[in-house]
């Protein structure tokens, strides 16, 4: 794909990401109580939110970045950025797969249906596509892996603090079912830093596919 083009996909695709993030988490605060949620703020106790909203805002720096590129007012993304997209990418994906592989076969298909398919599904794949196709301009080092657990281990402390020790939230993730938090402490970190790896490696690899291309077209 032509670097202009890389660009503008990139640029698209974030944009995307940004508005109907913003549209939706607006939305929860113009509805009614629900089964999950008495209060519309409760919503940021979701992951699901939490990791949507981090993916956006580090897609509306990259809308940025796209945008100064388009301008010439700079020659590369720069690392930081890429860094931050990489960190929202791992978020978003721990979202998809705890839902496609954990709470869909418990709670059914609903959870990848309307609103819920864009920051089930759709965000945080089109976060990974961007990420790997269209902004591989340079290598993510490894320690970024524990860098991208972050967001999860912080989201878990306050997840375990509120449903454990305090008990002021409901285990609406089902992470204490029969008391086995521990367990699911240790499932969580391993598949988190799976996906840190993983999304790493497919970036990285795409990376030095692109730079061998660009070193064979100067070449010739």
């Amino acid at each position: 794909m032509p670097r202009k083009a890389q660009i503008l996909t990139s640029l698209i695709v974030n944009a995307f990401i940004t508005v109907i993030t913003i549209v939706i988490v607006v939305s929860y605060f113009f509805e009614g109580p629900s089964a999950l949620m008495q209060h519309s703020y409760e919503t940021f106790r979701f992951f699901t939110t939490d990791s949507n909203i981090l993916a956006a805002l580090c897609s509306l720096i990259m809308v940025v970045c796209d945008i100064r590129l388009l301008l010439h007012k700079t020659d590369t993304l720069p690392k930081a950025a890429v860094l931050l997209k990489y960190i929202g990418t791992v978020s978003v994906m721990l979202t998809f797969c705890t839902t496609v592989l954990f709470l869909v076969p418990m709670h059914g298909a609903s959870l990848v249906s309307g609103s819920y398919f864009f920051v089930h599904v759709s965000t945080p794949l089109l976060s990974l596509l961007t990420l790997v196709l269209t902004e591989s301009v340079c290598r993510i080092r490894f320690p970024a892996v524990f860098l991208s657990m972050i967001p999860m281990m912080l989201y878990g402390s306050v997840y375990f603090t509120n449903v454990v020790i305090i008990g002021s939230w409901r285990d609406f993730y089902s992470f204490n079912r029969n008391g086995h938090w521990l367990v699911t402490t240790i499932i969580m970190t391993v598949s988190t830093f799976i996906i840190a790896l993983l999304t790493l490696l497919v970036h990285n690899l795409m990376y030095k596919k692109l730079h061998k291309i660009s070193s064979d077209s100067i070449s010739n």
